[in-house]
């Protein structure tokens, strides 16, 4: 399978998964994931890391 092959497979299960969140029919949303993980330091952390490494590999190309 190619990179952009797996990468498809992946928004395609990540947006799937949101859907069936929002229908509540599914576990939490995106945004219910991180409001969660923003009440907590190393939470926060997390979500910083996890910014850096969006912004190293993919924004910065």
């Amino acid at each position: 399978m190619s990179g952009a092959a797996g990468f498809a497979v992946l928004l395609a299960a990540a947006l799937a998964l949101e859907v069936a969140g929002r229908r509540g029919t599914g576990p939490a949303t995106v945004a219910d994931a991180v409001g969660a993980a923003m009440r907590t330091t190393p939470g926060r952390v997390a979500v910083l890391l996890a910014w850096v490494w969006l912004g190293v590999h993919v924004l910065a190309r």
